[in-house]
């Protein structure tokens, strides 16, 4: 899931076996860039490794007999590594949506939950994005956002809040200010957004004991009022009038089989990288389960989710 490229170092001097085969198959299936190396070569014939690179090229058009022992070929297999390095995508968090000098209004509670001393990573990202693009930034608790919206001379030109606050933020905000989440400028930035809109709207077909898996990207202590452990399932059961059967899962647990689930809600995915969470959403699109995200869920039960993806024209069409 996190890797970016893939090396299979196979001893020359035992040459390839099924198992080598096998996983070199599950890694074109992944479309993983991925370089063969077959390793100890001077330990072969000109005739066996000869042999060797036919077999070697049913598989591949590309591989490297190599000698870690000799430095033979080395030289040669970094560049190819180098030259599969991907390519950096011209990509924001919210730095396409806003001019120099719009003022963003980021609402970042401060509770049980939160970090001491610090704020957590989606909202240094969106803060740190808002400054690199010349924006002006407005930090501030849910608590205090009526009385800063009143006292700034020109309307924001965005409102991003966290997740859990939706509800009272929704109506705090004026309908004619652009209002989203950390979570889904997140998830947008790590393009699992689209599938996680289409796959909402299982929420509205829960059923008692219908599975539903909660995971998160990262791992902490859980609060009292944890969002993932105790806000979410407590959202799902007012919203769906069920008793859905919560599982759950941090940090890299996230389970291969997927098919016991009638839903998975993931968090933005601040702490995993792009290939992981497009990794995850494949994973649950190949076996027909709808994946949606913390923010996208949220703003769905609580009837904001047209108006949170607005300021995405493209998410927003998905809607219509």
């Amino acid at each position: 899931g996190k890797c970016d490229i893939a090396l299979l170092v196979v001893d020359a001097s035992v040459g390839l076996s099924e198992a080598d085969k096998a996983l070199w198959q599950q890694l074109q299936a992944k479309n993983l860039p991925s370089i063969l190396v077959l390793n100890k070569v001077e330990l072969l014939d000109e005739m066996r490794q000869a042999l060797l690179t036919m077999e070697a090229m049913k598989l591949t058009k590309q591989c490297f007999l190599v000698s870690a022992l000799a430095n033979r070929n080395i030289n040669e297999l970094k560049e190819a590594i180098a030259a599969l390095r991907p390519r950096e995508v011209a990509r924001q968090l919210l730095g396409d949506l806003i001019k120099p000098c719009d003022i963003v209004v980021l609402v970042t509670p401060i509770d049980s939950a939160a970090p001491k001393g610090r704020l957590i990573l989606p909202q240094q990202q969106v803060l740190r994005n808002v400054l690199d693009n010349k924006g002006i930034a407005v930090t501030v608790q849910e608590s205090e956002l009526a009385e800063a919206l009143a006292r700034l001379a020109f309307p924001p030109k965005l409102v991003v809040t966290d997740s859990q606050a939706f509800g009272a933020v929704s109506k705090i905000v004026p309908p004619t200010v652009p209002l989203t989440s950390f979570s889904i400028l997140m998830a947008r930035y790590k393009g699992t957004l689209s599938a996680a809109v289409k796959a909402v709207r299982v929420l509205d077909t829960l059923k008692d004991g219908d599975k539903v898996l909660i995971s998160e990207g990262c791992t902490h202590h859980r609060q009292c009022q944890d969002i993932g452990t105790v806000k979410l399932p407590g959202w799902i059961r007012s919203f769906t009038k069920a008793e859905p059967e919560f599982c759950f899962s941090s940090g890299t647990e996230f389970p291969e089989d997927l098919s016991q689930y009638k839903l998975v809600v993931h968090c933005g995915g601040c702490m995993l990288n792009e290939r992981e969470m497009q990794s995850r959403s494949e994973r649950a699109a190949a076996q027909n389960v709808p994946m949606t995200n913390y923010g996208i869920a949220i703003a769905y039960m609580h009837g904001i989710l047209k108006r949170s993806v607005a300021p995405l024209p493209d998410i927003a069409k998905l809607l219509e």
